[in-house]
This record gives C-alpha cells, structure tokens and sequence, in this order.
C-alpha cells in the first residue's frame, strides 16, 4: 500500500509539474501579445473547483479531476465550447482580433516550454551523472537467452554487435533500435556475424519482454534468501550457483522465476552448486509461486561510464528529447501495424504511474519528468481538433490561403475534437484497468 502512495504521489507532482508550465506557457504567450486570460486551472473544475482565486481579469484555480488542466483565452473557441463571447464584436484584448502569426505563437508555446523543459532537464542530469550502460564490447560470453527471448532468433552466447547493418557498444540502444525499426539485427555467434531477421512478430514479442531484458551472461549466484521462507527452510544459502531446476539447465534468473512461478504449490528439485560441490534440494513454492530468494547481479564489469561537459550535456538534452519524440513516432507506427494486438502494449496514467519506482529517486523523477514532457509535446502537435496541433493547423491554413475558418466550423470542429479525445481517454483508462486486472 506505501509503494503504491509513493507511485501514485510521484506521478501526482509530475503531472501537476507539467499541466502548470504546459499551460504557464500559454498564459505567457497570450500576455506577451496583451490577449485576456480569464482562467488558469491546474486539473479540471466541472463543477466545483477545490480552490480558486481572481487577480486581475483571471480566474487562478485548482480543479478535482486530474486529467489535465487548462487556460481560457478570451475570444477563443476551446474546449470549454462557450460560443457566447463570440457572438458581439472582437475587442482589442481578445484572441481572435490578434494576427494569425501571434495567434499560432500563443497556441505553440505550451508545446515549445514542453520541450525546452525536457532539454534542460535532460542536459542537467547528463552533466550531473553521465551515462552508465551495458557494454556489448565487455560481454565475452554474450547474453543470456531463455525459451521466451529465443523467439526472437537469439542464443544463449550471441553478443548483440548492430542493427541493420550499423553499429553500436550500448546494449539498450541496440535493443530499442532493434524494436523500433525492425530489419535485421546482428549479432556475433561463434566468432562470427550472423543477421537475424526482425519481424514484426519478434518487435511484439520484444514489447512483451520490455525490450531491455536481456542480460550478460554469467553464473546466476543467491545474493540473499528470505528467513523463513520456503527456500530457506529447505537449505539454500546465499552465494549458491542455479545450476538446474527440475533437471533443466537455469540459463537465467528470468527463466528460473518463470518456472518456479508455474510450480506454484508444488515442489521444485534444485540443483545448485556450493563451494565446488554439487548439492540437491527440494523446495515448496507457495500459492504465490515463490521461494523467497534473490539473485546477485553485477552488472559493473560490463558496464562503461561516459562524463559530459557543458555543451556535450545540452548537445545529448537535445539528442534525448528528440530521439524520444521519434521513438513515439515509431511507436505508433508499430502499434497501427500489430492493429488487435496492440492493446496489450497501449498504456495511460494508471500504467505510467506503475512504472515508477517504490521509493522515492530524484533522479530517477526527473528523467522521468523530461521523458513525459517530451511526450506531451509530441501529443499535443498532433492536428487533432481541441489540442494544440489542431489550433494551429487551421492558423497556418488561414496564414497561407489568407481565409480564416469560421467561428461556426471552428466550433463543429472543436466538437469533433471532443468527441475524439474523450473517446480516446475512455479507451486508455479502459485498457490500462483491464491490463491491471489480467
């Protein structure tokens, strides 16, 4: 229960963090332009707002439900779908008496603060802790692959070199390559390059394991046992070797909890090795599928270390923010291609906010703040009506053609835009429920 507070608390203050400088970012904009803002509301008030306040000509509040938040310019259709205003003559403060050109800046400017919050973010923690990664030039031994990732074409000893014919030292990065573009991917077996064709079947299966989880090979040792459990009870000491499990060989801990998992109120045989003798144990895994035990990874000998200067932190914030923007591009790509499948993949708040970590990581929560703002940018672009990408689509149009759209089609579009939104929220908090249930 305290995990899931401190997720759910993390996750709050992110969004609070994002929705306030998103929406800053217009408010910002349309005072530049001396445009009338008459709301500023972190999460939405329908019907009653928690808190608010009015300074000035705007309305400063807090709403009850955190789905997002928003500003309400004068002389603007938006979501808020209040046509009234429109009906009598643009005044000089209003949105729609402003040339197009400060128009489109007002509607990008939550967008370019997304961004430029990421960046600076993501600059910051480059210079402050460098790179850490997985070094596929220090796996001797390769990685380890169980029956699940053998899907995918790889052995156990392959040593992941490339995709699609370039090169890469960093594991991960061959890894979300390998998943976002598909191709081939290249490893080195028995000294030599062998290609393995990447299907699309192989990227669901790669989204299925969480495409990171392949570790160096290496000897999968007890790091700690649990007094009391089942295991500990039945004689296994920390510092063992897994060497077999039910007389299969264990090639990883992954595949090794697997199989424990499926022997859920049975007993499992063990065969582990202990100051060079070779001992046999049977241990009962609970309802649960657990014996209490813990493996010793030490990833360090095959990681390398990278520090930053000023300008290589800014130069590797831009590079991450818009790698990740490229990333949910190929994302949804890969998503319209697995079509029925890709429910299974889709996440929202309830999902993000899983992925968060039970203790409270500072760095962890920035890196993660930076990553949803970059995303947030990216989805609000999108020409959909009702968000940002939509207002300024139908600014450029009017830019270019010199015809502004009616207040009417403005209106029907925004409705649509509607439509398409909350359908799309429904779906997303749906899917992650149904994902949490399964």
């Amino acid at each position: 229960m305290e995990a899931a507070l401190i997720k759910a608390a993390q996750f709050l203050l992110i969004l609070s963090l994002l929705i306030v400088l998103h929406e800053g970012g217009h408010f910002a904009a349309a005072k530049l332009f001396k445009t009338r803002v008459e709301r500023f509301f972190l999460f939405f008030d329908v019907k009653f707002a928690l808190f608010k306040k009015k300074i000035g000509d705007t309305v400063y509040g807090i709403g009850w439900l955190p789905l997002g938040g928003y500003v309400k310019i004068a002389g603007m259709i938006d979501e808020s779908m209040d046509t009234e205003q429109m009906k009598s003559e643009p005044k000089p403060w209003e949105f729609r008496s402003k040339p197009a050109w400060q128009r489109l800046i007002i509607m990008l400017a939550g967008i370019f603060v997304n961004l430029v919050l990421a960046i600076v973010i993501f600059a910051v923690m480059s210079y402050k802790n460098g790179n850490t990664y997985i070094n596929v030039d220090k796996m001797s031994q390769g990685v380890v692959v169980d029956s699940a990732q053998a899907r995918l074409g790889l052995k156990t000893g392959d040593i992941p070199v490339g995709v699609n014919g370039i090169e890469y030292d960093n594991l991960h990065q061959i890894l979300t390559k390998a998943l976002m573009e598909g191709g081939t991917l290249e490893v080195k077996r028995d000294g030599k390059i062998v290609k393995l064709p990447i299907t699309l079947q192989d990227r669901a299966n790669m989204l299925a394991l969480q495409k990171t989880y392949f570790l160096p090979a290496e000897p999968i040792v007890v790091d700690s046992v649990l007094a009391g459990g089942t295991a500990f009870k039945a004689g296994l000491e920390k510092g063992d070797v897994l060497k077999q499990i039910n007389g299969q060989p264990i090639e990883s801990f992954t595949a090794f909890a697997r199989e424990v998992k499926a022997n859920a109120n049975k007993k499992i045989n063990l065969e582990v090795e202990r100051n060079g003798e070779l001992k046999d144990l049977e241990i009962p895994v609970n309802s649960e599928g657990l014996i209490g035990v813990a493996p010793a990874f030490n990833l360090e000998k095959f990681t390398s270390h990278e520090d930053y200067t000023f300008i290589q932190s800014l130069e590797q914030g831009v590079d991450k923010t818009f790698s990740l923007i490229t990333n949910q591009i190929q994302s949804f790509a890969l998503l319209w291609e697995l079509k029925g499948e890709a429910t299974k993949y889709v996440s929202g708040p309830i999902g993000m906010a899983k992925a968060l970590p039970a203790t409270w990581d500072w760095d962890y929560f920035w890196n993660f703040t930076a990553m949803l703002s970059a995303v947030l940018a990216f989805m609000n672009i999108l020409p959909i009506p009702g968000l940002d990408g939509g207002h300024a689509l139908f600014t450029i149009y009017e830019m270019i053609t010199g015809h502004k759209p009616s207040d009417k089609f403005m209106g029907i579009m925004q409705m649509i835009g509607a439509i398409i939104l909350i359908s799309l929220m429904v779906f997303i908090f749906g899917n992650d429920i149904f994902n949490l249930m399964r």
